[in-house]
């Protein structure tokens, strides 16, 4: 009997391995502004729903981009696809702390998804 798949599927990554490589705990937060009764407003980060993902490393090309007041660094955070971020976002890892600069959804790499969420690591907080 013939395989009933009749596409390469030599770079699909099993789901349970992928899931196994998600060893870090994120927040997200989103930046809300509310009303402070008198006219004014209120504005905060509010935390999300945690989610468990991986935080690559910077690549021997890449370097951080210092200045008197902040050092910049990117990075990748690779979670499960039913994560809710957006590009206005900011994700936190322990004191560490990301702003979102784009989320992916790469094709064709597990069988239900993942995100591949850009981000840039300050050292200081916005």
């Amino acid at each position: 009997m013939g395989s009933l798949v009749d596409e390469d599927t030599s770079n699909l990554v099993d789901d349970k391995t992928f899931e196994s490589l998600m060893i870090e705990t994120f927040t997200p937060q989103t930046y809300t502004k509310t009303s402070d009764g008198q006219g004014g407003w209120t504005k905060a980060w509010t935390d999300g729903t945690t989610f468990e993902g991986r935080l690559s490393r910077l690549t021997a090309d890449e370097t951080l981009s210092q200045d008197k007041e902040t050092a910049i660094g990117s990075h990748k955070i690779y979670c499960l696809a039913s994560v809710d971020v957006d590009p206005e976002d900011r994700i936190t890892l322990g004191s560490r702390t990301f702003l979102v600069k784009g989320v992916l959804k790469p094709s064709n790499l597990t069988t239900d998804g993942h995100l591949e969420i850009t981000v840039l690591e300050l050292d200081y907080d916005v």
